[in-house]
């Protein structure tokens, strides 16, 4: 987010340091698929801006479902 916020005053390189850091804690975390999908954005973001954008959405949205909370079972029942 902070990237996508500070885009215009963030150069390649700031942004490639940035990816680096995020995919550093994503793997700290255990989200190793997120953590290399950073790393991957973090490498092309000087080449093909659209696929730096592309890899860093698949990111967000994975860390978003690895945070969802799974369904509980209802099969108790309540009266």
């Amino acid at each position: 987010m902070l990237i996508r916020t500070n885009r215009v005053a963030f150069t390649p390189d700031d942004v490639k340091n940035c990816c680096g850091v995020v995919s550093k804690l994503c793997e700290e975390s255990g989200c190793i698929e997120q953590c290399k999908l950073c790393q991957q954005a973090a490498n092309i973001v000087k080449e093909d801006e659209g696929k730096y954008l592309e890899l860093c959405q698949q990111s967000c949205m994975k860390c978003g479902e690895a945070r969802q909370p799974s369904p509980k079972n209802s099969t108790s029942y309540v009266a």
